[in-house]
């Protein structure tokens, strides 16, 4: 009996793990093959008509639309027409005259909104001599359908869209076969684990309960861990993410005409000349305070190396002219 319990188990999972990839691959053969789809967005109107083919679905609100989207059939396991599910992101940079009251303005809308800023940090950029200038850098998640409002109220904030916006990008990337999978996926694993419910049920003693008991945790850990992952693509899908850069105006450099004046050019002149003899003068004080004793200190040695050179030379050739003498003398002896 334990075995014939065990056998039952395993057969009920693998028919269960078998149902889930037939599912999963009538959901959404395309998206199979392709998997997660990078979308850009180079004009706003694109978002719009992204958005209005998803309220054409009759999608109220983001998460309650997307949590619905992946009904299966009981009868023939395919998937019926899904909802696309777009994780929206943007990233845009202005310029402002005073960045931090910018972003204070920002961050209020996004909590108005009901979205909540991720990160937000102030810094300050070196312009020219003591001028800094102060930035912002903010990442914000808004609602998906109030991403447009979002992004114009950023361009709003300068004065001069045309000219102060820079960087400009909205993207998306396609999660629907990510979440057709895991909801497959989900929808077997509970499906498994009623069945071993149904085996525990009719267990006849404590070790093939405890066998069962076993399979169901692992079960129910898996379907958790699934759940988490369906609700984390829904809460991605329902707020959209933005980077923004809040840089601030640069002034305008200020062109100065200098005025000449012929006193003034006698003046530079006179202290050029100062200049020139205190340089002079320097150089002379180091020279022979500091140039003359090392010269002294390196010629000592040298003249006396020398002189002493010459002496022996002079000496040998005094020795020489001795020795010639002497020879002379006894040449002349001899003949006499």
């Amino acid at each position: 009996m334990k075995k014939n319990i065990r056998l039952t188990v395993l057969f009920i999972l693998i028919i269960t793990l078998l149902l889930s990839a037939c599912q999963t691959k009538k959901a959404n053969p395309q998206a199979r093959e392709s998997g997660s789809n990078y979308i850009e967005y180079p004009d706003y109107e694109l978002i719009e008509e992204d958005m209005m083919m998803d309220m054409a679905y009759g999608a109220e609100n983001s998460v309650a639309a997307y949590s619905k989207a992946v009904p299966v059939s009981e009868n023939n396991g395919s998937a019926s027409t899904q909802t696309r599910m777009i994780q929206k992101s943007a990233n845009i940079q202005i310029q402002v005259m005073d960045p931090l009251d910018a972003a204070e303005k920002l961050i209020t809308l996004t909590e108005q909104m009901g979205g909540f800023v991720v990160s937000s940090t102030s810094s300050q950029e070196y312009y020219s001599g003591d001028i800094y200038l102060p930035r912002a850098n903010l990442t914000i998640r808004v609602p998906s359908e109030r991403l447009i409002e979002t992004l114009e109220f950023i361009e709003n904030l300068t004065s001069d869209a045309s000219k102060y916006v820079s960087n400009k990008r909205v993207y998306g990337v396609d999660i629907t076969s990510d979440y057709v999978d895991t909801s497959s996926r989900l929808t077997s694993l509970e499906k498994t684990r009623d069945k071993l419910y149904e085996i525990l049920d009719t267990a006849e003693n404590a070790e093939e309960a405890l066998d069962v008991y076993n399979r169901i945790s692992g079960v129910e850990s898996d379907i958790e861990v699934l759940k988490g992952q369906i609700k984390y693509m829904e809460e991605s899908v329902a707020l959209s993410s933005i980077d923004v850069t809040i840089n601030s105006i640069r002034p305008a450099p200020i062109s100065t005409v200098s005025k000449w004046s012929l006193g003034d050019v006698f003046k530079d002149a006179f202290e050029s000349l100062l200049d020139a003899c205190k340089s002079v003068i320097e150089f002379l004080i180091y020279f022979v305070i500091v140039i003359v004793p090392i010269i002294i200190l390196i010629a000592i040695p040298v003249v006396i190396i020398i002189l002493v050179i010459r002496k022996v030379i002079r000496n040998k050739n005094k020795s020489k002219v001795n020795v010639q003498k002497n020879d002379d003398t006894l040449v002349d002896v001899k003949r006499e």
